[in-house]
């Protein structure tokens, strides 16, 4: 060890009287100035004229997708060939090497102390990059330190890898250029191996396990594995392994075959560990993000402990779908890496892929549509060999719409790109979505409701036809479709967890099994057998949801009677100069809270409920129900009023006037004990909050609210079950605490100031070396 830390010292002696050390650290930190501080200046202007906090902006400015760590991952190999082509082949050059050879110094203690003083000089490369990032904890409020930590890590394996690599190639020739040039020419076969041959499924599986491609990113991102730290710690083995036997070969005299043997052996031994390391039981994880932002939540994670057996994923690619390509063999690796979030604690998840197509339920999405290079194509298989070929597919693998019909029922998936999973006999579809601002790719809740479904038994929810309903299916205003059905929306319900179906209690009786029945605001009044049947599920204690307009009060106070509510009649008003005549801004009662989590984050960012035309409701508690208000209208106004179960006419108090001050409930939860367990029953006054035409064309914060609305209401009727919470802590660095001053003060200094710095101390440092 003595021999390794004096060859060090003297090969980082040799490396700091260098000028060329000297030129490229100050031109690295103006880069990394330039890069950081403008990057800061422009998002506190953004900050600035938008008025609010950004979202995780350690992540922005430094992380994936295109933050500085990622600029500098990408540039970094540019660096060090001028730092390593001379430490070996400038002993060859000179003819020092003879001397090493022939020292009473065993080759590994060469190759281990230039590679130490190597890992020290990169050290410099991190204290420079330290630096920016400290640069970023004191202008970020509450940045995200494991990140940075984390990324700097990431960063630091990637250049001693360089290193390691940059030394085995200064061994391969006496001169510098080609060595430069060579360690060039590695560092860009390590990036782009993992793009070789990724049809084909061997060969995929090897070149990912050489490729240095998106490993400095997972690091990047917060979350360090032991299969990336152990991909660096195999690379830089083989590289200063291969110097070693390298110069073994020189010195000694072998042959060919026993030469050769000792790489193969190497290679092999590099293989083999490469493989083991990566297979997801060996692997370990370590999130240093704050709030763990990398790792599925706790809630996530006991769900994905009840998966404890094989879960089988059969992915289903149709040619003729949209974005096909995203699921193709070549995006295999990218694809699968959207899994390991899930895997991490699922590791008996199996994938199966099937190519197939077929024309899609849906024509409006079809690429005859879309395409004009395929307009007019009526025949699927001479389209689907168009679109092979113009793809650069080969038809021959994907199966024809018949086998793939034969094989499993995708009609009801529309022939979309879908995954199915299977675990102990049950299955259920995980669907993407092409549309969608935040990607295509199901997230976490989608998954982790896929996962309950599998593992415990899926709710179902029924709802009532044959009375004008608002139906799952209508596409028009009133209709529930996208909250409910659409299969193509990420939030919708049939996409968390939920079986959506419905029912004619005229014709059909209701099952046994039904978690949640809704009367979504008919208008034609029930008969008397349909009566009697809902009469009969509510005395069951079936959970239920019933959602009404003004002016249906002889339609559904019937149902309600039982309830001890009643729906009165007129329309809730409200004057404020932002709503419209029929409009009120609702609020959540106090008293609801403890409903679910959502309820509490609306009452403390104090945001309304903007509804359009609804009515007041009236209820006793002298029944057998507790009844608390869910929905009310504000403090203050023009309210309509009645007494229950009369038909008085509208009564209207102006409280602004101060006639009278009225608080009405617009929606109620409804709770009783029935066999042990408890009935939940919801009644809302306003049947369109949560309608189609609520998220038609509507800004992203309404659709955001509505849809947080329809979650209250749908997730305490299932007890909490569906849909999955999203108890994922709030990023905390929302804004900049620098001011523009300070930015420009840093910005001077690390651009100027410190790199003169650095310049001056290398002109001393080859000056006193001159004098000596």
């Amino acid at each position: 060890m003595k021999k390794i830390l004096k060859i060090a010292k003297l090969e980082l002696s040799i490396l700091i009287y260098s000028p060329v050390v000297w030129i490229v650290l100050p031109i690295f930190c103006v880069l990394c100035g330039m890069n950081v501080l403008n990057t800061l200046r422009d998002y506190q202007t953004a900050l600035a004229l938008n008025g609010s906090g950004g979202s995780q902006l350690t992540r922005d400015i430094y992380g994936l997708p295109g933050g500085f760590f990622v600029d500098i991952q990408q540039t970094l190999y540019l660096y060090l060939p001028i730092l390593t082509m001379g430490i070996m082949s400038r002993e060859t050059s000179s003819g020092s090497i003879k001397l090493l050879l022939s020292s009473p110094v065993k080759l590994r203690e060469i190759i281990l102390g230039k590679y130490l003083a190597l890992v020290m000089l990169c050290m410099a490369f991190i204290a420079i990059l330290g630096l920016f990032a400290l640069v970023g904890v004191f202008s970020i409020e509450h940045a995200d330190i494991g990140l940075l930590i984390s990324g700097l890590f990431g960063l630091f394996l990637l250049i001693c890898t360089y290193a390691a690599i940059g030394l085995f190639m200064s061994c391969l020739t006496n001169y510098q250029i080609v060595a430069a040039i060579a360690t060039l020419a590695v560092f860009s076969l390590l990036r782009f191996i993992g793009s070789v041959g990724q049809s084909i499924d061997v060969v995929r599986d090897l070149t990912s396990v050489l490729s240095i491609s998106g490993r400095t990113e997972t690091m990047i991102s917060g979350l360090i594995s032991t299969k990336d730290l152990a991909y660096y710690l195999i690379i830089i083995f083989l590289f200063l392994s291969l110097c070693i036997l390298y110069l073994q070969n020189q010195r000694e005299l072998k042959s060919w075959k026993v030469k050769a043997g000792r790489y193969a052996v190497l290679l092999m031994m590099v293989l083999i560990a490469g493989y083991v390391t990566s297979r997801p039981v060996f692997i370990g994880y370590l999130d240093l993000t704050a709030g763990k932002q990398e790792t599925i939540t706790a809630s996530s994670q006991k769900i994905a402990k009840k998966i404890d057996g094989e879960l089988k994923i059969t992915t289903y690619v149709n040619l003729l779908a949209p974005n096909p390509g995203l699921l193709m063999p070549v995006f295999r690796n990218g694809d699968l890496e959207s899994q390991s979030m899930y895997k991490r604690f699922i590791p008996g998840i199996e994938n199966e892929y099937i190519y197939y197509y077929h024309n899609l339920v849906d024509s409006n999405l079809s690429v005859t549509k879309w395409n004009p290079n395929f307009k007019g194509i009526s025949d699927v298989n001479q389209l689907a060999e168009k679109v092979a070929l113009s793809s650069g597919y080969d038809i021959h693998d994907f199966m024809r719409p018949e086998q793939i019909d034969k094989l499993v029922d995708l009609k009801s998936e529309g022939y979309l790109q879908v995954r199915k999973l299977e675990y102990k006999g049950k299955s259920t579809f995980i669907r993407f979505y092409f549309n969608d601002e935040y990607g295509a790719y199901p997230m976490e809740m989608e998954w982790m409701a896929a996962l309950k479904r599998l593992a415990v038994e899926d709710p179902k929810i029924l709802f009532l036809t044959g009375n004008n309903e608002t139906g799952i299916t209508d596409k028009d205003d009133r209709g529930y479709l996208y909250i409910l059905a659409d299969k193509g929306r990420r939030r919708a319900m049939v996409n968390q967890g939920f079986e959506v179906d419905t029912i004619n209690l005229d014709k059909q009786d209701l099952p046994g099994k039904v978690d949640i029945l809704v009367i979504a605001d008919p208008t034609v009044s029930f008969s008397a057998a349909t009566l009697a049947k809902l009469n009969q599920y509510i005395d069951r204690g079936g959970n239920l949801l019933v959602t009404t307009n003004p002016g249906r009060q002889s339609v559904i106070n019937p149902v309600l009677l039982a309830l001890g509510v009643q729906v009165k009649p007129g329309i809730l008003v409200h004057p404020d100069k932002n709503l419209g005549q029929d409009q009120i801004a609702a609020v959540y009662a106090a008293s609801a809270t403890s409903i679910d989590p959502n309820v509490a984050m609306f009452q403390q960012a104090k945001r309304a409920v903007i509804l359009k035309g609804a009515s007041a409701l009236a209820y006793s508690q002298s029944g057998a129900f507790v009844i608390q208000p869910l929905l009310q209208s504000p403090d203050g106004g023009w309210n309509s009023a009645a007494p229950i179960n009369s038909n008085a006419p509208v009564l209207l108090f102006n409280a602004a006037a101060g006639d009278e001050k009225g608080i009405f409930p617009v929606s109620v939860t409804l709770k009783r004990k029935v066999k042990g367990k408890e009935q939940r029953i919801i009644v809302s006054g306003d049947a369109d909050y949560i309608s189609n035409v609520q998220f038609a064309n509507a800004e992203r914060v309404v659709k955001e609210e509505r849809q947080l609305s329809a979650d209250i209401l749908f997730r305490w009727l299932a007890y909490g079950e569906f849909p999955v919470v999203d108890d994922r802590s709030a990023p905390k660095d929302l804004n900049i605490t620098a001011t523009k001053g300070q930015i420009s003060a840093m910005s001077i200094g690390f651009k100027f100031i410190f790199p003169a710095v650095m310049v001056l101390m290398g002109i001393i440092i080859l000056f006193k070396r001159r004098n000596n």
